[in-house]
């Protein structure tokens, strides 16, 4: 293949992560005008984001193995097919439970290219060009999950939220014609697909209740017993899927991965920090939309200031990560990020929108330079490298996943404390309650962040002993 296909390749799978992983967090931004038009609290709402990130979460690795057997490109084709119908069902949705059902087509579509993309790279480019190939991809694709709420503040301020999911049919369709005429032929590579089934149920039924029992206690509070049954389903299946995958020849996960400790704790902290990142994308449109009373133009043109730095910080980095290392240059701006989610700690609502916005520079500054990539591959023994890649996808979309749970959950807490009662939405009469809600979020985040600093210095001294 010539080389200016290859590098058109290159662009249609990572504009298609790019979209992907737009839809994960351009939704947050919309929420406050979907609780409105669909007429469902806050806490419901949320799960347009959250049952998304879930359908990735359980089906990543599962699409990754069958790739391996029948072939990345119809795959990713596929998945294509289905985000594009799914972002069709969501952009006609008159009702939340339909637009449920387009996030989950929409999810089963991005599980299927997301974990394929990165194999249909290896297939086109050389050894010798790969590492830039993977390096832009990487940066096509963060940006979309940095820039959701940023570019859906300013689609919100002249279209409506039907227009966030309408501009990614065109672009599945597109992505799709271009694939069909210009991706490489590709055989089936087994006669016989073979597959880990009992992993993959008890992996999926483990991770789907556990997010249910998050959600499910934000409605109805966490003492209840259909809260702590369910929380205990997921704990027992969890316990299954490891004595089961201990035991077979080929697993889901390879467990073994594991007992490299500088890679567990790599991707332990990278879902920690992804986490945090969430924080913003949940919090931010609500307090600057509702409490500040910005348009949704503005709230989108103060959100970019993340990913604008996080494009300028992640390059930087990168190259401070080569001529030093990835954990020393990933505990530096840890420290960076501690900056932003300080000052949120004590926010007023009074503070100079410039200095509101140049607070969120320091979030994407702390973002792009945390080196989760470099940490989690360089670690990766040659046999790994595979599961490895397929492992920081999962635990990147797991992170995002949590960071929701972890961001409504500790919002409402706070404010159910200030209000001395269950909050589980907007308190358009009593904005304070959401500030206090904010601060206890925010103060979550730091002690998350904490774990995370933790965690790196570890693995820096471990570099030095290795």
């Amino acid at each position: 293949m010539k080389t200016k296909h290859n590098i058109l390749t290159l662009f249609a799978t990572s504009f298609m992560s790019f979209m992907q992983l737009l839809d994960a967090s351009i939704v947050n931004v919309a929420i406050p005008s979907l609780t409105k038009d669909l007429n469902v609290p806050m806490n419901r709402a949320e799960w347009i984001v959250s049952v998304y990130l879930i359908m990735i979460c359980m089906l990543l690795l599962f699409w990754g193995r069958m790739a391996d057997q029948i072939g990345y490109i119809k795959i990713f084709q596929t998945g294509t097919i289905f985000f594009t119908i799914g972002s069709l069902t969501c952009a006609m949705s008159p009702s939340l439970y339909i637009l449920l059902v387009g996030r989950v087509v929409q999810g089963l579509g991005a599980s299927m290219s997301m974990a394929t993309n990165i194999g249909i790279i290896a297939m086109i480019f050389p050894m010798s060009q790969r590492g830039r190939a993977y390096g832009i991809n990487s940066i096509i694709a963060q940006l979309g999950n940095i820039s959701g709420p940023g570019l859906g503040g300013l689609v919100l301020s002249v279209l409506s939220w039907h227009w966030i999911f309408i501009i990614n049919i065109p672009i599945g369709i597109i992505v799709y014609i271009y694939g069909r005429f210009m991706f490489p032929k590709e055989n089936r590579k087994v006669k016989r697909v073979s597959y880990d089934w009992l992993g993959l149920i008890t992996y999926s039924i483990a991770i789907a209740t556990f997010f249910v029992s998050i959600f499910l206690g934000q409605d109805i509070g966490f003492g209840k017993v259909s809260v702590l049954s369910t929380f205990a389903v997921s704990l027992v299946f969890w316990m299954i899927f490891f004595y089961v995958e201990k035991r077979l020849a080929e697993p889901l996960i390879n467990l073994k991965i594991f007992k490299i400790s500088r890679l567990t704790l790599s991707l332990v902290s990278a879902l920690i920090v992804f986490s945090i990142g969430y924080y913003a994308n949940v919090i931010m449109p609500f307090y600057l939309t509702n409490f500040r009373a910005l348009s949704t133009s503005l709230t989108g043109l103060i959100m970019m200031a993340i990913p604008f730095a996080n494009v300028i910080a992640a390059p930087i980095a990168g190259y401070f990560t080569d001529k030093y290392n990835a954990a020393s240059v990933s505990i530096f701006n840890l420290f960076v990020y501690a900056i932003p989610i300080v000052f949120l700690m004590f926010v007023t609502g009074k503070e100079n929108l410039y200095l509101f916005t140049f607070m969120l520079l320091f979030l994407g500054v702390g973002n792009g330079g945390f080196q989760n990539n470099p940490m989690i591959m360089g670690y990766a023994p040659a046999e790994y490298q595979g599961i490895a890649g397929s492992l920081a996808a999962l635990f990147r979309n797991l992170g995002m996943g949590i960071g929701v749970s972890l961001a409504t959950t500790s919002l409402y807490s706070g404010m159910s404390v200030k209000a001395g009662k269950q909050i589980a939405y907007y308190p358009s009469h009593n904005p304070s309650w959401f500030l206090s809600g904010m601060h206890f979020a925010y103060l979550t985040a730091l002690l998350l962040l904490i774990a995370a600093i933790i965690l790196v210095y570890s693995i820096h001294r471990l570099d030095k002993k290795a």
